[in-house]
């Protein structure tokens, strides 16, 4: 009977980019090293995902943040978009919190692979590790 590859869920809900960038970053290592990663971006995180927020560093930091900012870093979304490119990484926005807020897909950097609901994400996910951000 084969194995199946082990597989991680990452829900990212906090805007800070400190959290985005380590969640992001682990996400696209677990993928590169051959486990399916999906991650969940909700409630606050979908924030610094807008364009218009993205495009005018619009993040919220702490020390860290800032260091990264300054120095010009690439930042999570370049990480997501590595994880997709050399492994299994799919993103997912929130579909209650963007219903909330009255925003749609397009409004978001171009990373995600659709918008879904907490049951979908539930489903695709169930036996995975998951890690909240």
């Amino acid at each position: 009977m084969e194995q199946q590859a082990p597989s991680l869920a990452i829900i990212l809900l906090s805007e800070d980019l400190e959290k985005l960038h380590a969640g992001s970053l682990v996400g696209s290592v677990a993928s590169m090293t051959g486990m399916t990663v999906n991650v969940f971006v909700t409630m606050n995180a979908l924030k610094s995902f807008r364009k218009d927020n993205f495009e005018n560093g619009d993040f919220v930091t702490g020390t860290i943040g800032k260091q990264m900012l300054a120095k010009k870093i690439p930042l999570f979304d370049d990480l997501l978009k590595e994880g997709k490119e050399n492994g299994e990484l799919n993103i997912y926005g929130c579909a209650l919190a963007m219903d909330i807020m009255d925003w749609k897909e397009e409004d978001m950097i171009d990373v995600f692979d659709g918008v879904i609901g907490v049951t979908k994400f539930l489903g695709m996910t169930q036996g995975a590790t998951v890690v909240t951000m």
